[in-house]
């Protein structure tokens, strides 16, 4: 007498590693078009700002002017996270100055690059908000195809990295995804072992490695090793850093709360 056929361990796991792969597939994100550039003036004095604006909108540029630097941060808020564009800033500013300014921006990760336009410019002061990432310190009175071509260098380096930041927020995203069993087999990828090795190491079967292995590269979008490294890689340079000792590329993508 025949018996039926056993399930053994091993089958029903394949079969769930089959089910998340199949999942994975129908899970892409589409790529959000990049905002229009908005230029920012902030000047205390009205008049000075209304004169930056007027100039900046015959640039063909959408653009919102601020009083103090208190305003425009506040304001800065209810903006998209990728919002492009620019910040032209006066310097000297009754509390917030334009230096300040400055530092709140690069301390929020901001998107938005910032010119720097002072009647009393000193050459320290300059070297201090270039250090800082400032696009330029304009001189007052600045001729227009200046303050012009500083703001398309401002805008670029905005649109970049709008760029890179949705890349970044694209391939946590994906990390996030993974199982802690597909981390485990992404990071023997990274290590140069073979799929049998693998099998061995995790005590699993070849085709358990197999759907993890087609998983991981279906989530994360990638065409060869080559490409997952460098997926790897681009994180990794994005994140803050920790401990020498700590894996970080492999632990702290997964590891995040949303």
């Amino acid at each position: 007498m025949s018996l039926p056929p056993t399930t053994s361990r091993r089958s029903r796991r394949d079969g769930a590693e089959l089910a998340q792969l199949l999942e994975s597939r129908s899970q892409a994100q589409p790529v959000p078009e990049m905002s229009e550039p908005i230029v920012f003036v902030i000047d205390d004095d009205a008049q000075a700002g209304r004169a930056v604006s007027e100039l900046v909108r015959t640039f063909n540029y959408e653009v919102r002017t601020f009083q103090n630097p208190r305003e425009f941060l506040e304001a800065l808020q209810e903006l998209d996270d990728y919002q492009v564009g620019c910040v032209i800033t006066d310097l000297r500013m009754s509390g917030v100055d334009g230096m300040e300014l400055l530092q709140r921006l690069n301390e929020r990760s901001s998107t938005l690059p910032v010119i720097i336009i002072t009647a009393y410019a000193e050459t320290s002061t300059t070297v201090r908000a270039l250090r800082r990432g400032a696009v330029a310190v304009l001189d007052k009175p600045f001729r227009d195809d200046e303050l012009w071509g500083f703001i398309q260098e401002g805008v670029t380096r905005s649109m970049s990295e709008v760029g890179r930041s949705r890349r970044q927020q694209e391939l946590e995203e994906r990390f996030k995804r993974l199982s802690p069993q597909d981390r485990e087999v992404l990071k023997l990828i990274m290590e140069g072992s073979k799929n049998r090795t693998m099998a061995k190491r995790l005590d699993v079967s070849l085709r358990t490695i197999e759907n993890r292995r087609r998983r991981i590269f279906d989530v994360m979008q990638a065409d060869s090793v080559a490409e997952l490294t460098r997926m790897v890689v681009e994180y990794e340079y994005r994140l803050p850093a920790t401990s020498p000792s700590e894996e970080t590329w492999l632990h702290l993508p997964f590891e995040r709360v949303a």
